[in-house]
């Protein structure tokens, strides 16, 4: 993962990080996922282990989802952003934007 994250600061050298990547987060197609530590909950409530750090998440797509056993790569922008990539060949591909979701009461 580490080399990823390398590749990834040269690639967003301005990011401001926030406090932290976990969360619920929300993209446009309305997929929503939970980070909390190393787990990551998916939108059909599907709870994936992955390569935590403060400000990534690396896992594994699990069996009978879109891109099954790709690796997806995830790193907070700031305190409401997030951005997503497939990792194909070490390179971080179709980049998917996402938001913290908003909180209901």
């Amino acid at each position: 993962m580490l080399k990823y994250a390398i590749a990834f600061v040269f690639l967003f050298p301005a990011a401001a990080y926030a406090d932290r990547i976990d969360g619920t987060w929300c993209n446009a197609a309305g997929a929503q996922v939970t980070i909390e530590g190393p787990r990551i909950t998916l939108s059909s409530n599907t709870v994936v282990d992955g390569q935590y750090s403060r400000h990534e998440f690396l896992y594994t797509v699990p069996p009978g989802r879109d891109h099954a056993g790709e690796q997806i790569y995830m790193r907070v922008m700031d305190d409401e952003d997030m951005t997503s990539f497939i990792v194909k060949d070490g390179k971080g591909i179709d980049p998917m934007a996402w938001t913290k979701c908003a909180q209901t009461s």
